[in-house]
């Protein structure tokens, strides 16, 4: 899992699209924002590379929150029980992002 957009500390603002590479279990791709207490901002998925070889993914997040602050993207590969305790393909970028309010 590789993200090559945003880049780790850099301001963006509600709507902002994440560019990434991936190969993971039915090509899915997982991902969640987080503000700076933990608390989920938005989630969701979409689809990447798989069983054929790595491919790129993008997606937009909307997001909203009253302050301006320190976030954390992550996106990542949703546990499989059959991992043989490896754990999960994950990218964590912190982010700052902008009030929406």
């Amino acid at each position: 899992m590789i993200l090559t957009s945003p880049a780790s500390g850099e301001e963006v603002a509600n709507g902002f699209t994440v560019r990434g590479c991936s190969r993971t279990f039915e090509s899915n791709v997982q991902w969640r924002l987080l503000d700076r207490t933990g608390e989920e901002l938005a989630n969701g998925f979409t689809m990447g590379g798989g069983i054929d070889g790595p491919a790129p993914f993008e997606f937009t997040i909307e997001y909203a929150t009253t302050k301006r602050q320190i976030a954390h993207l992550e996106v990542y590969e949703e546990a499989m029980s059959e991992a043989e305790g490896f754990p999960s393909p994950r990218a964590v970028v912190p982010l700052v992002i902008a009030a929406t309010e």
